[in-house]
């Protein structure tokens, strides 16, 4: 049976519906905004010769960029497809496939962890307590999100593909009455705290414009689990309607404000 789009998005649906095609996921995601980079090199000590865990790295988006600074990264990625594609495309990487509450991995090993717009798909006190625990004391650990929306301000194009899509499919992870899941700054800082056991906790929001064309609107959702999850061919059907979308009601090309939640702790 289908899934109901307006049924909640699962973590374990995480783990399934972004590797089936990977060559296409990669095409949909813009990368992370500088100031992500920056912290990462200016609090977080990313630097040539370090280790760094990374968790959920899809199709390396944020791994090339910790490669390119001179780090040795080891990349657990429980989905089977982007980990295969992750081990094609970056043989200096130790990919391993498993979810971070089944991997097994060292203590206190790594200077730094990080989680890219992934680690809603983790169980949050297993695997907060492994991220804790795989760091070295001093080390870092970073976990950042980018909502393709501004849920602050309006956005008709957004309301426009809700008409299409249906109304906005919540994760079984967020919680009733709260910010969304990647926005709840006071629950993610208590879950490293509590959970990680980090120090120093520190989170900053940033607002970056981004400027699709009617085919970058479409490969962008095509790479989101609220189209992925539905049959094939109503993937293509919702995808050719976004991407007339733009085309006949927004001039060809949409300028949209996306949101880049960030939240860092220190070992003790």
């Amino acid at each position: 049976m289908a899934t109901d789009p307006g049924d909640l998005l699962q973590r374990s649906e995480g783990r399934t519906l972004f590797g089936t095609d990977p060559q296409r996921y990669e095409a949909g995601r813009p990368d992370y905004p500088d100031r992500v980079y920056q912290v990462l090199a200016e609090r977080c000590g990313l630097r040539a010769a370090i280790r760094i865990l990374e968790i959920g790295p899809g199709t390396g988006l944020v791994t090339r960029h910790l490669l390119a600074a001179g780090a040795s990264v080891t990349a657990v990625e429980p989905d089977g497809g982007l980990a295969g594609y992750l081990a094609d495309t970056y043989p200096d990487v130790e990919v391993v496939a498993a979810s971070l509450e089944e991997a097994v991995l060292p203590a206190a090993e790594f200077d730094l962890a990080v989680a890219a717009t992934s680690l809603h798909w983790v169980d949050q006190q297993i695997g907060l307590n492994k991220l804790g625990r795989c760091v070295r004391p001093g080390g870092w650990v970073a976990v950042w999100w980018t909502l393709f929306r501004d849920p602050g301000r309006p956005d008709p194009f957004a309301q426009a593909v809700e008409e299409i899509l249906g109304p906005s499919t919540r994760g079984a992870f967020d919680e009733p009455g709260r910010p969304p899941f990647q926005l709840d700054r006071e629950h993610r800082l208590r879950d490293l705290d509590r959970w990680a056991g980090l120090s120093r906790l520190e989170s900053e929001q940033f607002h970056s414009p981004c400027v699709f064309s009617a085919r970058e609107a479409r490969a962008l959702y095509a790479s989101m689990a609220t189209v992925l999850r539905r049959p094939a061919g109503e993937q293509e059907r919702l995808l050719d309607a976004i991407e007339e979308l733009v085309v006949h009601r927004f001039g060809g090309e949409v300028e949209r404000q996306f949101v880049t939640a960030m939240y860092t702790g220190r070992r003790p």
